[in-house]
């Protein structure tokens, strides 16, 4: 049986080791795709979305995604260049894409009938109190939704490193995922609640610390854009970091569960 111990002692050799790799790699994509997103006004109220700055979000994410892809590439493919995990990252994006909107799709029929009930019941969203005037039913099915679905992606958490390594086709590649990570789902979960509480921690205490000597600063400056653009960069780089660590335990835990050890 698998031992997520031993997954993340790989995962910290694999860092120590190749830490000028992947550090930069991380740095150049979760990064950059971070503080695109936080800093391009893409939704405001009373102004008309900019079809060119939504675009530009769009391709920030996907390149936060590539950068995932390649920090794998360099796990599952020891010798590639950054360049070259970056490439593999690219060519291998459409297969992700594919995966993604297969899963969306059933995942959006799945909930047609509860988001028609939610639509007819006249719940207000943007006021709780009116939430009591949905049918429990619905309520119900989104919580069982949201539960599956928590389920389903921990099931398919090997789905990134297994696209990098073998190139499956969508259905091939969602199959094999999920049957990999059959047995070690209690594992997976408390990783994740480790990851995740850790990431909300972090993030907010860079926000707050950070953010409000960066406001100080802005303040003195007269200039809040400044302030903006350094928290930004503050928790664009915690978040970088976090990523790149799960990038390559993913790619660890791939590589065991794909050898069997």
């Amino acid at each position: 049986m698998i031992s997520m111990n031993i997954v993340w002692e790989d995962t910290v050799k694999f860092l120590r080791r190749e830490a000028g790799l992947v550090i930069p790699l991380a740095l150049a994509t979760s990064l950059v795709g971070d503080v695109v997103n936080t800093l391009v006004p893409v939704n405001v109220a009373g102004v008309q979305p900019n079809p060119l700055l939504s675009l530009l979000t769009f391709l920030a994410v996907l390149w936060t995604i590539v950068g995932q892809l390649a920090i794998m590439a360099l796990v599952l493919r020891p010798g590639s260049s950054v360049g070259e995990a970056l490439v593999l990252g690219i060519r291998r994006l459409p297969i992700l894409i594919g995966a993604a909107l297969l899963v969306g799709v059933v995942a959006t029929l799945i909930l047609i009938p509860a988001v028609i009930a939610f639509m007819q019941s006249g719940v207000d969203p943007n006021n709780p109190a009116s939430f009591s005037q949905l049918p429990g039913w619905v309520s119900l099915y989104f919580l069982v939704f949201g539960c599956v679905a928590i389920w389903l992606s921990l099931r398919l958490s090997t789905l990134n490193p297994l696209i990098v390594d073998k190139r499956p086709g969508v259905i091939a590649s969602l199959k094999s995922a999920f049957a990999m990570t059959r047995g070690v789902i209690a594992r997976l979960v408390l990783a994740a609640l480790v990851y995740f509480t850790l990431t909300i921690l972090l993030t907010k205490v860079v926000q707050f610390v950070l953010g409000s000597i960066f406001e100080l600063l802005g303040r003195a400056i007269d200039s809040p854009f400044v302030a903006t653009v350094l928290t930004a960069l503050a928790t664009g780089t915690v978040s970088a970091a976090l990523s790149m660590i799960a990038a390559v335990f993913l790619g660890m835990l791939y590589r065991r569960l794909n050898n069997g050890i």
